[in-house]
């Protein structure tokens, strides 16, 4: 009767033990699925900062009057370009960002010139290209997050990830939930 009692108890340790480490390796999964994910979206971000300063040189001969608009896009880049490389710090510099580069772009409008040079348009194009590939990544980003922040809160995955200080993470951008 022992030799079953015993049995039996080493078949239920062992199956938790199972459990615990496929848990375990899924918050761990989820975890860098959230980081090759941001990965993905700070390039892109980077990518933006990049695309900036040459989109105010192709912008400043044209429309010399505009230099406010022009200085608003030039120090949010920098604010942006600044910010710790983390989806909760960079979420709200990214947004300031994204609104002045909009303003700038919309000049079009108002300076048909700006429609005859090949640099500007390009560049325009480039930025809304970008601009479509951090919202994509962004998406993608903030599934993962979910994913994870799930994992987290459920059981037994907020038992192991309180062991083992995996901690929920934070989404990025102005649609994220909260």
């Amino acid at each position: 009767m022992i030799v079953i009692v015993f049995f039996l108890f080493a078949i239920a340790a062992g199956v938790g033990a199972v459990a615990y480490a496929m848990s375990y390796n899924g918050l761990v999964t989820a975890r860098q699925k959230v980081s090759d994910a941001w990965a993905v979206v700070d390039a892109e971000l980077e990518r933006r900062h990049k695309l900036i300063p040459g989109l105010v040189n192709a912008i400043r001969a044209t429309a010399a009057h505009e230099q406010r608009l022009l200085l608003d896009l030039i120090e949010a880049d920098r604010r942006a370009a600044a910010t710790e490389h983390s989806a909760a710090k960079r979420s709200d510099p990214e947004a300031d960002l994204e609104a002045a580069a909009r303003a700038v772009v919309a000049l079009r409008v108002a300076y048909p010139a700006l429609n005859s040079q090949r640099n500007f348009l390009e560049l325009q194009h480039e930025l809304a290209m970008t601009e479509d590939r951090i919202g994509a990544a962004r998406r993608f980003h903030n599934i993962k997050v979910a994913e994870l922040n799930r994992r987290i809160q459920a059981v037994p995955g907020n038992l192991i990830a309180g062991r083992h200080a995996i901690v929920q993470a934070d989404y990025f951008g102005s649609d994220s939930p909260r």
